[in-house]
């Protein structure tokens, strides 16, 4: 008979995990003086480019208020362009400069680096079982997006 899984403590576990995951990228963060709604953009734009400002509210689950400071920002320090949409003309896709594209890197490279030695400590250096588990909890989100990742 198998042992019944403890989910209060993979629940606790879980949560735990997201506050040390965020720490790392909180530190460099604010190495570089901005908030996590800019990492936040920075990340999405990084993965997937040619966002427009509508796709990336709906990634995000913010408000237009809440972005137009942070793009506004980002645009000034040179690490995110607009371009016009190719066939809405009302649209701007949103892309990383070379300059967005290393500040992003730099951020998310500790995450990895941590995360590849974890799943080597768990025994899945893959993240196989992990990653069947995010991608489940990712797509109730229903953005389509995840399938592009």
């Amino acid at each position: 008979e198998q042992e019944d899984i403890n989910f209060d403590k993979n629940l606790a576990l879980f949560y735990f995990a997201y506050r040390a995951f965020s720490k790392t990228s909180d530190e460099l963060v604010g190495k570089y003086g901005i908030t996590k709604v800019h990492r936040r953009i920075l990340f999405f734009v990084h993965r997937f480019p040619g966002l427009t400002i509508k796709e990336l509210l709906i990634v995000l689950d913010i408000s237009k208020q809440a972005l137009n400071r942070p793009m506004q920002e980002l645009t000034e320090l040179g690490w995110i362009e607009k371009k016009s949409h190719e066939t809405d003309k009302r649209s701007k896709k949103i892309y990383l400069t070379e300059s967005g594209l290393a500040i992003d890197q730099q951020i998310s490279q500790a995450q990895n680096d941590k995360m590849k030695l974890l799943f080597k400590e768990s025994g899945d250096p893959l993240g196989t079982n992990w990653t069947k588990v995010m991608t489940l909890y990712a797509k109730e989100t229903g953005i389509p997006l995840i399938d592009q990742i």
